[in-house]
């Protein structure tokens, strides 16, 4: 027999002591009333914890956000540097002009238009990594945040377990204790075993919004993977972009088309973005009270 069924056995054994009336049969109701309810208090508890780490992590990838706003800096800038604008400025004329003092080719000026937009990108960078470097601190506050969801849900389980021991040896009770017409058999009958069982569905729904928790905060930290890979892979192509242009010449820069990836790139991460947002949102709606 488990230590379940052997708790439940004796706390039965001694409710069928009682006579009817005997104040011992409140303790009686009480301790089944009792069964899970701290868990359930918790789980409560718990759910509310959760309200400020989504409303914040969603809040972190909102069109309003620090993403959002580098996002868009760095595609105007990037856009400003485009090296495909060059092609259209060999013609006859753009020579002629090249040959004024102080005004250069295109190339030249463009090079000269690209150091001095460095520091731009530089500080959108910059601003594009903090960003990151917040979504990584939320996944690690709902890993933890889920670790806690998951222990409470074994829990549940387990009550849940403990509260069919009860059912299970209350029914035994009447079904070979307490023959009809036994004045005590209305407690167990109508009272205990019905509130027994409504403490089995109570607990159960409460273990599938704990459930349900689990897996939202895991779609949430998935999104985030996700929106930080985009961010790695914009930052690295900008990078590469800007080193290709500067140091192995123009014309190789425009052969590339590596600012074209990085247009592929940016708008990738900014979809992603806006399509997790309505799930984070959904996920604060549905996982806290």
């Amino acid at each position: 027999m488990s230590a379940a069924a052997t708790l439940a056995t004796e706390a039965v054994g001694r409710w069928l002591l009682l006579d009817p009336g005997d104040p011992g049969c409140n303790d009686a109701r009480d301790g089944v009333e009792a069964l899970g309810r701290s868990l359930q208090e918790e789980a409560a508890r718990r759910a509310s914890e959760l309200r400020i780490p989504l409303a914040d992590t969603t809040a972190h990838s909102a069109d309003d956000g620090e993403i959002a706003r580098a996002l868009a800096d760095l595609r105007r800038e990037l856009d400003s540097l485009d090296p495909s604008e060059l092609e259209a400025q060999r013609g006859v004329f753009a020579r002629t002009l090249a040959l004024v003092p102080g005004v250069g080719t295109a190339a030249s000026r463009y090079v000269k238009r690209l150091e001095s937009s460095r520091p731009r990108v530089a500080s959108i960078i910059e601003s594009l990594e903090a960003g990151r470097a917040v979504l990584s601190r939320d996944n690690i506050t709902l890993r933890s945040d889920q670790q806690r969801l998951h222990d409470l849900s074994h829990s549940l389980e387990q009550e849940i377990a403990n509260v069919q021991a009860f059912d299970d040896a209350l029914v035994f009770a009447i079904d070979v204790e307490l023959p009809f017409g036994d004045l005590r058999r209305p407690l167990f009958e109508d009272e205990l075993v019905v509130t027994v069982r409504q403490r089995m569905t109570d607990l159960g729904q409460t273990l599938a919004v704990s459930e349900g928790g689990v897996a939202a905060i895991e779609s949430v930290m998935s999104e985030h993977r996700e929106l930080i890979r985009g961010i790695d892979r914009t930052r690295d192509l900008t990078l590469g972009a800007l080193a290709v242009a500067s140091t192995a010449g123009v014309e190789l820069a425009r052969k590339v088309e590596a600012f074209n990836e990085i247009g592929t790139a940016l708008s990738e991460v900014d979809v992603r973005r806006r399509e997790a947002l309505p799930i984070m949102e959904r996920t604060v709606r549905d996982v806290t009270p």
